[in-house]
């Protein structure tokens, strides 16, 4: 009997214009499509249909003329190759196992993230700080605007992951590890994100653990500019803080009063379509899960100091988690269409990676919605509902009509696209601050970076679509609905309508007019959530496998 041949030990490289090694030599493949085909599929990491990939490599083609070129393109490409590289069944497409270079940089960045800085290896610190880091299909294209679109969503996603690792290896090595280390980490954040205050930061604490003080005021008066310039606001108190305290005048006590809020540990779950990222601090019995509103990132939620302070006090009695739902902040952007489906999925990875049975689930605005529909179709899952500023629809309608209206809904959007990169709306989401400076220049750094200027669009666009109406009377979690009475985004009407469609909900209607719920009142929000909890917990306590 004639044994199998062996299979290949194929390498990929992706940093700049596609390479392969085949058993360690060169394999030339002079096919550009061949090699956008099997960059995407290397980069999908999975089985892609055929469909899917004729409409990325030959966009203007119809299905059968597509269809047909992708088969031929397949042949044409392992046979060039000498190998069965790329595989294939009647409907779909993937590669056989492959080393890809910039898998390798991304493992290491996830690992650098995840892990805690003692337990670092010193290989994973040396890849993402490697000069060729950032590139992905560098000086590659192929005739496609489909193909383009993907692989510019594609590099800022790999260099977004790469730039939250830059900056946990910044922030370490700059706190007396190894502050030479540290700049270079630094610096190579801000050349990725040139408004990148965490790199500002890290850069001047690292010149002034070498007492290095014109490097260290240059990089602060450096930061001041290029935010005043490109976003009109001043250092958040992050960099203000790092430069209080890299001052040779600085006295430790007024060091310490600047210190910015503390950032919990964040954890990245996965999904077949990429990871959720989510904060974790506290413990206790009972886990609360933070589903925020319209969209969210982790890093820059807690530089807000009343969010950061509202939540350390809650984590003083439970454990408390808040998400980045998929689409949004660190968790995984592209391909991903942020529905209420794929956040049902995103709470479900994130339960499963704590190795929760249950929850309670805590809904602001957007997430009040997505948490009702987790709660009715996944109600083994769900411990009680915490909804606040919480809507059952996204759009008007004329049995509902507490909601935005369609040509409301154009014209916000026209006003974030004008506006992009200002701190869009402040005074209709939290009225109580609408001057306030430092809330302006939080807000504008949260919209640029939790979403794109297009992603912002699909987000709201899936917002106004959601309904989940049908949902509320399938609800048997302990429910407990806070409406401030005066909310613009989201009328005192739609959360009666939610409080009567939920059997057995309890409505709390609060006084005030801030969407945003850690602005007015916070402190009786979380007394009430507090109390609500307490009083509903006993024996359905979350237990951890």
């Amino acid at each position: 009997m004639s044994s199998k041949p062996r299979a290949p030990h194929i390498e990929l490289q992706l940093h700049a214009y596609p390479a392969l090694q085949c058993d360690g030599v060169a394999a030339p493949l002079k096919l550009r499509h061949g090699l956008a085909l099997i960059a995407h599929l290397a980069e999908a990491g999975r089985k892609v249909s055929r469909l899917q990939l004729a409409a990325l490599l030959w966009p203007q083609a119809d299905e059968a003329l597509g269809r047909g070129r992708l088969r031929r393109l397949r042949h044409e490409t392992n046979s060039s190759l000498g190998c069965e590289l790329v595989q294939a069944d009647a409907d779909m497409f993937w590669l056989a196992a492959s080393q890809v270079d910039v898998h390798a940089v991304r493992d290491s960045a996830r690992a650098l993230l995840d892990a805690l800085p003692d337990t670092w290896a010193g290989d994973d610190i040396e890849r993402v700080l490697a000069p060729t880091a950032h590139l992905l299909l560098d000086g590659f294209s192929i005739d496609s605007d489909a193909f383009a679109a993907w692989l510019d969503a594609h590099r800022a996603d790999h260099q977004r992951l790469l730039a939250r690792a830059l900056q946990r290896v910044a922030e370490h090595l700059a706190a007396g590890v190894d502050p030479q280390r540290a700049i270079d980490a630094a610096q190579r954040l801000i050349a990725l994100d040139a408004c990148s205050e965490g790199g500002y930061a890290a850069l001047i604490t690292a010149h002034g653990q070498l007492g290095e003080t014109a490097a260290m005021e240059a990089a602060y008066f450096r930061c001041a500019e290029v935010l005043r310039v490109e976003l009109g606001v001043r250092p958040s108190a992050r960099v203000e803080a790092a430069y209080a305290g890299a001052r040779p005048e600085a006295e430790p006590a007024a060091a310490a009063t600047a210190s910015p809020p503390r950032l919990p540990r964040i954890r990245f779950a996965q999904t077949p379509e990429g990871a959720v990222a989510y904060s974790l601090q506290g413990e206790g019995p009972q886990t609360v899960v933070m589903v925020p509103g319209l969209l969210s990132h982790l890093e820059v939620l807690f530089d807000e100091p009343r969010i950061s302070r509202h939540l350390g006090s809650l984590a003083e009695h439970y454990r408390v988690v808040v998400i980045d739902r998929r689409g949004t902040g660190l968790s995984e952007r592209v391909g991903v269409q942020p529905t209420a489906v794929a956040a049902r999925e995103d709470i479900t990875a994130v339960l499963d990676h704590l190795g929760l049975d249950k929850a309670w689930i805590f809904g602001a605005s957007v997430g009040g919605t997505i948490a009702v529909e987790f709660s009715a179709t996944l109600p083994e899952r769900v411990q009680g509902l915490l909804l606040f500023g919480a809507s059952a629809r996204g759009a008007w309608a004329s049995d509902f009509p507490w909601a935005m209206k369609p040509e409301a809904m154009t014209q916000w959007l026209a006003l974030l696209r004008d506006g992009w990169g200002e701190a869009t709306s402040v005074a209709a989401f939290a009225p109580s601050v609408a001057n306030d400076t430092e809330v302006h220049a939080w807000w504008a750094r949260m919209l640029r970076t939790a979403a794109s200027q297009n992603g912002i669009e699909q987000i709201l666009r899936e917002f106004h679509a959601m309904d989940v109406r049908q949902h509320l009377a399938a609800v048997r979690a302990p429910t407990l609905v806070m409406q401030r009475q005066g909310d613009r985004i989201v009328r005192e009407g739609a959360g009666r309508f939610l409080a009567a469609g939920i059997p057995g909900s309890q409505l709390l209607l609060m006084p005030g007019d801030d969407h945003w719920w850690w602005h007015g009142d916070a402190e009786a929000v979380m007394h009430a959530t507090l109390q609500f909890i307490d009083r509903h917990s006993g024996a359905s306590a979350s237990s951890p496998a």
